[in-house]
């Protein structure tokens, strides 16, 4: 026992506790990201399993981004780009000065309805 609690005897990977501290060290930014992609799918009016199929990637692991349960890798989030000319920036950080001029419209639109609502 330690702390008047049972050891467990189960061995965590550093990847398991990667990901567990980016969770709970990163909730902000997880989430900001979600809102961004869920922005960008909107403003292209598509539904998450069009969105995801374009950039190559599995619906359910899209949706996990979207929904901020997981941040995108590297490799996820320039197929993104890829698909959809979008920026690191934008995913990321939120910078949508790179962006379509079109797209950020869009997307700009779509935040202030959300603000009036």
């Amino acid at each position: 026992m330690v702390n008047g609690g049972p050891v467990l005897n189960r061995q965590v990977s550093e990847g398991d506790y990667a990901r567990a501290m980016h969770r709970k060290s990163d909730g902000k930014k997880v989430t900001a990201v979600a809102e961004r992609l869920l922005l960008t799918r909107q403003a292209l009016g598509l539904s998450q399993l069009e969105f995801a199929r374009s950039a190559h990637l599995a619906p359910n692991t899209y949706n996990q981004f979207e929904t901020g349960r997981n941040r995108p890798n590297l490799e996820s989030a320039i197929a993104l780009c890829e698909a959809y000319n979008l920026t690191l920036d934008w995913i990321y950080r939120g910078d949508a000065s790179g962006l379509p001029y079109r797209l950020a419209e869009a997307i700009k639109s779509l935040r202030s309805a959300r603000e009036v609502d």
